[in-house]
């Protein structure tokens, strides 16, 4: 043991160490406080693709697809419209085309998307009894789920976590959906 010589760390060496990890750190921070914002574009985006699968499920099919969000509820649900009924009846047999579960988002259950609040403005052309639910016929064109007859106006769900803010929005002619 006499012909091994042990040595310690200089304090330069300690001093190289701290200022990487302190580095290290600097580059980490900003990336863990912008996660909310992900939670939060990853909500728009799921509520977003929700409403598009149910547009594009009409045009494809030539069958009334639609979407309910109830206010204040951070949930989404895809449905088929069953027009043999008046008014039509909303059926929830539309399934994922990835997960293959029933089209169904909450954001209560998700382990990634996240928002504290969800605030929706519905405005339709006419007298809408139920203004969460919105169908598309076979050209791409939303309405009001009861009565069908009326053509909606605007649509628009505020989705807020923390002080960052989206909102996804529903085109009245086109339906064309947007994330802002």
């Amino acid at each position: 043991m006499r012909g091994r010589e042990q040595r310690g760390y200089t304090l330069v060496e300690l001093v190289i160490v701290v200022t990487v990890l302190g580095v290290i750190a600097a580059i980490a921070v900003p990336s863990l406080s912008s996660s909310s914002d992900k939670q939060l574009d990853l909500a728009a985006q799921e509520f977003a693709a929700a409403m598009r699968f149910a547009r594009s499920e009409s045009i494809r099919t030539g069958e009334p697809h639609g979407f309910r969000q109830q206010s204040g509820a951070k949930r989404i649900r895809v449905f088929h419209l069953d027009t043999s009924t008046s008014p039509g009846t909303l059926v929830y047999d539309v399934y994922h085309p990835v997960d293959k579960q029933l089209y169904d988002i909450d954001l209560n259950l998700e382990s990634l998307a996240a928002a504290d609040s969800l605030n929706r403005t519905a405005i339709f052309r006419g007298a809408c009894n139920q203004q969460g639910n919105i169908y598309f016929d076979a050209s791409g064109t939303p309405w009001c789920a009861d009565p069908e007859t009326v053509l909606l106006d605007t649509f628009e769900v505020d989705l807020v976590l923390g002080s960052s803010r989206r909102t996804v929005a529903l085109d009245d002619i086109t339906g064309r959906v947007t994330v802002r």
